[in-house]
């Protein structure tokens, strides 16, 4: 079988989700789509920093091309609000932090109007699914890599406005990809630079989740994991190459059915410990159904080399690959206000 129809023929491409360089689609995107079958991309203030209609047509054309080649796209941005927000001012309208969630008269209601102002704003540019809301508690990462974007360091009320959020989020078309499961609100180093360590009790880690299994039952589309190690859970691997967290945990035990996204496999996290290629087939081989690469197309292409070398040589059955592609398929029916 020819290398690019390998790609196509398998579905294989469809479990990547690729970041791509400008703002507008570039060649390379265009050979990830056509050949490789990769319609799954997420996009940074790189991508959206000539305003709104440059965005509108970077979007509309990466939707041309998917269709073209019998694809529906999937579209990503962080777009959580406060300090994380790709689409941000002046260029377009600002949306508040989760801190100014909690903060408010009427939290409730200012989490509904957090997910509706962000809906509006993603579904005028094109774009089908948001990266949020983070539902880490407000604990030790409040002070680094969380600081401003969790709501609470309560699991009841960090579930209660998660719940809300999403379900306002999808309700207008936008899916929602809940995170950083099973829970980074306990971590001291940040993932982009290095492997946390998380040493809390299983019963400490149970409170944690709360606010992830109220999402599930909130319908989340998605949800994300980590590059971090719950000792706990899994004294090796972390969440993302965690068989025990990825699908004993989630899949068997809390019976999720939606997406699971691995976070940028680009980060020193995964980097430091092990070749990019290697961290695809083993988050993969975990439980993942999205591979998040964001950042260089040399590593999307090196992911799909041995993602290949993994179908042939049996690592991964094309079976596993099709249950991933129905859960796609079955995240993006919530997009359609028909389905």
């Amino acid at each position: 079988m020819a290398q690019t129809n390998f790609y196509r023929e398998t579905g294989i491409g469809q479990v990547i989700m690729a970041g791509l360089p400008g703002t507008s689609l570039d060649a390379g995107t265009r050979l990830l789509i056509e050949e490789y079958g990769i319609s799954n991309f997420i996009l940074f203030s790189r991508n959206t920093d000539k305003g709104p209609q440059a965005l509108a047509d970077l979007c509309g054309e990466i939707k041309a091309v998917c269709q073209k080649e019998d694809m529906e796209p999937l579209i990503s941005v962080d777009q959580e609000g406060g300090p994380v927000k790709r689409l941000a001012p002046p260029l377009f309208p600002d949306i508040p932090s989760a801190r100014d969630v909690v903060s408010s008269p009427d939290p409730k209601d200012a989490a509904a109007q957090l997910a509706a102002k962000t809906a509006e704003l993603l579904n005028r540019a094109g774009i089908n699914m948001n990266l949020a809301p983070v539902l880490d508690l407000c604990l030790e990462a409040e002070e680094n890599v969380l600081k401003g974007r969790c709501f609470s360091k309560e699991p009841g009320l960090v579930a209660d406005l998660g719940r809300i959020y999403i379900q306002e989020l999808q309700q207008k078309g936008i899916l929602a990809a809940a995170k950083h499961f099973p829970g980074i609100g306990r971590v001291k180093l940040d993932p982009h630079f290095e492997r946390p360590q998380v040493t809390a009790s299983i019963p400490e880690l149970a409170t944690d989740i709360i606010p992830f299994q109220e999402a599930m039952k909130a319908g989340t589309a998605a949800l994300m994991t980590s590059h971090v190690v719950y000792q706990e859970m899994d004294r090796i691997q972390p969440a993302t190459f965690s068989r025990r967290i990825a699908h004993d945990l989630l899949r068997n035990s809390l019976d999720f059915r939606g997406l699971l996204l691995s976070d940028d496999l680009e980060m020193k996290g995964i980097t430091k410990h092990c070749h990019i290629g290697q961290a695809a087939v083993k988050a993969f081989t975990a439980g993942h159904d999205l591979l998040l690469v964001c950042s260089h197309q040399k590593d999307v292409l090196e992911c799909m080399k041995s993602l290949k070398y993994a179908l042939e040589e049996g690592l991964i059955s094309t079976d596993r690959v099709g249950i991933s592609l129905a859960r796609r398929h079955g995240a993006l029916k919530l997009t359609d206000p028909a389905g």
